[in-house]
């Protein structure tokens, strides 16, 4: 399952890259503000590099490597899909040390495509159980909707993206799923393609006892965008700390991140 999941996806994004780079051009956003919004037609591959400390009762430190590819697809002149999808290796600490590949989810976002400054999309998203260890992830597949709305004018980029999904199949012995995920943009952009945001995603896991449901983060990032001809490549740092969280969560979240567009 983890290896479908694996080759699936860079086909997929494989065929995306190829086909924008043949027909490639340009847009009146900046380059970073195609970067950041989540909406934008715009391929982006980013690769996210996290480091969770105080992980655990022994306080380890759990790096994890994300990839958070969103790909856009022609519909018609008036509408696209983009798809978001993520993926995670991730080095478990506690309780016994593990290393392997998270859940795979994929969002799917019906939305215009306009000029105007608010956007909306709207779809489903789904999580496949690709987890290489029942540690890293829940063993069930996972449905629910999601939105997104966003608000791209002058030098903001601020939007919310809000899912719901819930397990409908999976080994009986492993927990039912109810899990809510709410990301909040905030960011400013600069003229020479600097950026500073908060991007955190807060998480609630409904299943989870009184006082154990939420994650909730705060912090900022900083990035630059650099064109390279017909591409561009971001590079950003970041650090969030969770304000409320479940036990054994981290209680810092440094991160840097590399993403390509296209």
């Amino acid at each position: 399952m983890a290896g479908a999941a694996l080759a699936l996806l860079a086909l997929v994004t494989g065929c995306a890259v190829s086909a924008r780079a043949e027909d490639a051009t340009g847009a009146p956003e900046t380059l970073a503000q195609q970067h950041l919004n989540p909406l934008a037609d715009t391929i982006k591959l980013p690769a996210m590099l996290e480091f969770g400390f105080g992980f655990g009762p022994e306080r380890n430190v759990q790096p994890t490597l994300n990839f958070q590819p969103v790909i856009p697809f022609k519909l018609t002149e008036d509408w696209r899909i983009v798809t978001r999808s993520n993926l995670s290796i991730i080095h478990l600490p506690d309780p016994e040390e593990t290393t392997g590949l998270s859940d795979l989810d994929v969002s799917l976002f019906l939305t215009p495509a306009t000029d105007s400054p608010w956007v909306w999309g709207i779809g489903p998203i789904f999580e496949f159980p690709t987890a290489t260890d029942t540690t890293l992830g829940t063993g069930k597949w996972s449905t629910g909707p999601t939105g997104a709305l966003v608000y791209v004018n002058g030098p903001w980029v601020n939007g919310i993206v809000v899912s719901q999904f819930w397990s409908f199949a999976g080994p009986g012995r492993r927990a039912d799923v109810s899990l809510m995920q709410i990301e909040v943009l905030l960011s400013y952009t600069f003229s020479n393609n600097w950026y500073v945001q908060t991007d955190p995603t807060f998480v609630c896991d409904w299943k989870a006892p009184s006082g154990q449901k939420w994650t909730v983060p705060i912090g900022i990032d900083i990035g630059r965008v650099v064109p390279i001809r017909t591409q561009s490549r971001s590079f950003q740092i970041g650090a969030y700390y969770n304000v409320n969280k479940p036990d054994g969560a981290a209680d810092w979240i440094l991160r840097a991140q590399v993403m390509w567009a296209f």
